[in-house]
């Protein structure tokens, strides 16, 4: 069981790839680290989920014009985004970290499993299906794409996103921390 958890996306322009950082402290004080690397192709197949995800929570069953459809997505991230603590710099608290792999693992598989309404399972993993299950509720999926969008948007990547995510996002440092 987890006491913090936090997660980082900081772009590495040598690399030309967004590094994901997934920390978990732990009850007892350890303190779990999973690195991955993110490409391009990637970073937009992730965007495309979460606006989906998001977009397919709010509709439901329901025919909803896309005006009200805009507005309920504003007021549900508005939401979510007042919950989540952007002002806490990421720490993997370097003392007791287990780092679960030293070198970053290249996700290159994105799978999402939708556990109940507005929850899911998202599994980041490897072409050799290495990797980690994080399940998120609809504000995490919120936060995450705020981190994201602004992780994009420093490393100037200008590629093709879903006509959703064209929100401007404000933050330089996207990182997250759930207590």
């Amino acid at each position: 069981m987890s006491e913090r958890f936090q997660i980082n996306f900081e772009y590495i322009a040598i690399e030309d790839r967004l590094h994901l950082r997934i920390s978990e402290i732990e009850i007892h004080g350890g303190c779990l680290e999973y690195r991955f690397w993110l490409t391009r192709r990637f970073v937009n197949v992730f965007i495309q989920a979460i606006d989906k995800l998001i977009e397919d929570g709010l509709a439901g069953d329901m025919q909803i014009l896309p005006d009200a459809l805009e507005a309920m997505k504003k007021f549900q991230q508005e939401s979510a985004l007042s919950k989540a603590d952007f002002s806490t710099t990421y720490g993997a608290d370097t003392e007791s970290r287990t780092l679960i792999n030293e070198v970053p693992f290249l996700v290159s598989i994105l799978k999402v499993k939708k556990k109940s309404k507005n929850n899911y399972v998202l599994s980041f993993l490897t072409s050799e299906k290495e990797g980690i299950n994080i399940t998120a509720n609809i504000d995490l999926i919120h936060s995450l794409r705020k981190m994201l969008l602004a992780s994009v948007k420093k490393a100037g990547w200008n590629q093709p996103m879903s006509h959703i995510a064209k929100d401007e996002t404000e933050r330089t440092e996207p990182s997250i921390r759930f207590s």
